[in-house]
């Protein structure tokens, strides 16, 4: 049986497809601009553990205005998370972040930063020996 001169043409362009596709789903999309934009290493808010014990949960959205270096010059609670210990922790984490510089065309860059607390395990409880 004769392989046609064409087939291995046809296997290199279906593996080079599949590849450029699978890197296309695999990178994240480009942010908008003005959206957030972390820069490692952004440290994730630490959930603070009296709001752990309560099973305190939520989002709070933050607006965060920035230098065009990226640098946070404000942070304010858009939504809060119901939880003042959660909007705290998320508002002082955020003061330490740094964004992707944006041009300095002179406009003020406001970003939405979401940050979420949710509970995925119970608490560790001290043991008695």
């Amino acid at each position: 049986m004769k392989t046609p001169r064409h087939a291995p043409r046809h296997a290199l362009l279906a593996v080079a497809t599949t590849a450029a596709l699978l890197a296309a789903c695999a990178a994240p999309p480009p942010p908008a601009p003005g959206e957030w934009s972390p820069q490692p290493p952004n440290p994730n808010a630490p959930y603070p553990a009296e709001s752990r014990m309560n099973g305190e949960q939520g989002m709070v959205l933050l607006r965060v205005r920035t230098t065009p270096a990226g640098l946070p010059t404000s942070v304010e609670v858009k939504e809060s998370s119901g939880h003042a210990r959660l909007d705290r922790s998320a508002v002082e984490t955020v003061r330490t972040w740094r964004f992707k510089p944006m041009p300095d065309d002179g406009t003020v860059v406001w970003r939405e930063v979401p940050i979420r607390f949710f509970i995925t395990s119970p608490p560790q409880q001290p043991t008695m020996n």
